[in-house]
């Protein structure tokens, strides 16, 4: 059964899961909208919600690991240079595969 959408007024087919209770439709700004209301409205009824908190979170944070703590920091990109003889060049295809030969020092496959 078609409903009447609260905030933009156009007629639309709920999702089967939610029923009467769905009061946006599809349309991206009618679900900003939606979002906006409901935002507000746990705002007023939560008014003290947001005041005085930091001091207690900045001391629970600092008891307790987090995932973010544990991300480690990008490495740096290695450059890589290919030397290819010419006369493997008509080989080559779709791919190289690499094979560590050293620390930093890689030889295609099979041609080592």
């Amino acid at each position: 059964m078609a409903r009447c959408a609260a905030y933009c007024g156009q007629y639309f087919m709920p999702d089967a899961r939610v029923g009467i209770r769905q009061k946006a439709c599809l349309q991206p700004a009618c679900k900003r909208a939606r979002k906006k209301d409901a935002q507000r409205t746990w705002c007023n009824q939560n008014p003290g919600y947001f005041r005085g908190r930091y001091p207690y979170v900045k001391a629970w944070r600092k008891t307790k690991r987090m995932i973010q703590d544990e991300i480690p920091p990008r490495k740096p990109y290695v450059e890589l240079i290919l030397r290819i003889p010419d006369r493997k060049k008509s080989m080559i295809q779709d791919e190289i595969r690499l094979k560590r030969v050293g620390k930093r020092t890689f030889a295609a496959h099979g041609y080592d």
